[in-house]
């Protein structure tokens, strides 16, 4: 038991085949797959992409194997001289209310890697203030070839760790290439900003290049469970929930589907208010997006009048509110619907990290 569980009161029971990752087998992608991706943008529900400049360009997508899914990340312009601040990897970020179960304790990282380029890779674990890192190394030993590792790493007993909801407790980053900033000594704690040690390959370094993780496991304790067991998709949509709900494309893509608003009221004959009601409670007060406000019409009587802004007011943990502009053609008091009118529309609270 952590002393952070002593002093805050809380001294919980886990389940040791609890898995600390939500999602590890990689079945929630709410975005799609991600083409050309930029700096934190998202594949998978939860892991976000993380690169430097330089020259590499590559592709997030869902890739399946013998049943499983897998994070692939699609090397499609090489890295061929890896600079010193250059880098490429995919985090994972542990909220620190899950954290807290774990933290100064024992845990064992488990996965599944298919790359194309052999060698030494690196995992890495930093604090939200990226101040403490620890970084370990595993071997792909045949290319394009399924291989698990397995490591046992005892958690930070220095530094500060965030154990709250509303933080970050634990990164957790899977390495495709790094430069020597950011490389240190494997499987120690060090004060610093850290994920990789110099024997990390380049692994952006060809066109050809695939780099694949599946059946992600962070478990509490010196073993891992003796195979991977996945959540049942409706456990998973729920957990993910928690920090990301779309409505939309890419799931659904027939222009003229029913956005998640149910009916709205004509406040003005230019504006119209809509209510959506999250599907839970979200982890805070989620950043709200949305397609272009061309994308969304009004139905209202004969009239499909073409929205020319869409604002939401009031976001919480539980809903917001959208008001939809358009040029003219409501009943003022009048109630009416919002549906999408594109292909490609979506609405999307975000409280990710």
């Amino acid at each position: 038991v952590s002393s952070a569980m002593i002093s805050s009161g809380v001294i919980p029971t886990v389940d040791p085949a609890r898995n600390f990752i939500i999602d590890g087998n990689f079945t929630q992608w709410p975005e799609g797959n991600i083409t050309g991706t930029s700096n934190d943008k998202y594949g998978p529900a939860l892991f976000a992409n993380l690169h430097s400049g330089g020259e590499v360009a590559h592709d997030v997508k869902q890739a399946v194997s013998n049943g499983y899914n897998f994070m692939h990340v699609d090397i499609t312009t090489a890295e061929t001289a890896v600079a010193a601040g250059d880098y490429l990897f995919q985090e994972y970020r542990i909220t620190g209310s899950d954290f807290l179960h774990i933290h100064e304790q024992t845990v064992t990282i488990q996965f599944t890697h298919n790359h194309t380029k052999t060698g030494t890779y690196c995992v890495g674990l930093r604090n939200s203030a990226n101040n403490r890192s620890y970084t370990f190394e595993y071997t792909q030993s045949v290319s394009d070839t399924e291989e698990v590792h397995t490591e046992t790493v005892t958690l930070d007993q220095s530094g500060t760790w965030l154990l709250t909801e509303a933080d970050v407790g634990l990164r957790l980053m899977f390495v495709v290439m790094t430069g020597s900033t950011f490389q240190t000594s494997a499987d120690t704690w060090t004060a610093g900003n850290y994920w990789a040690t110099s024997n990390q390959v380049a692994g952006a370094d060809s066109a050809s290049n695939n780099f694949k993780i599946g059946k992600v496991g962070l478990y509490l304790g010196s073993t891992a469970p003796s195979s991977f067991i996945a959540e049942p998709i409706a456990t998973v949509k729920d957990q993910v929930d928690y920090y990301l709900q779309r409505w939309g494309s890419p799931e659904t893509t027939a222009a003229n589907d029913p956005c998640p608003t149910g009916g709205g009221h004509n406040s003005a004959t230019t504006t119209a208010d809509y209510n959506i009601v999250f599907r839970r409670g979200m982890r805070v007060e989620p950043t709200m997006t949305e397609a272009s406000a061309s994308g969304f019409r009004i139905y209202h009587t004969a009239a499909v009048p073409q929205t020319t802004n869409m604002v939401e007011q009031a976001t919480t943990l539980y809903g917001t509110r959208y008001v939809a502009t358009v040029s003219s053609g409501l009943t003022q008091g009048h109630a009416s619907q919002l549906p999408f009118d594109a292909s490609d529309d979506f609405i999307m609270a975000d409280a990710r990290h």
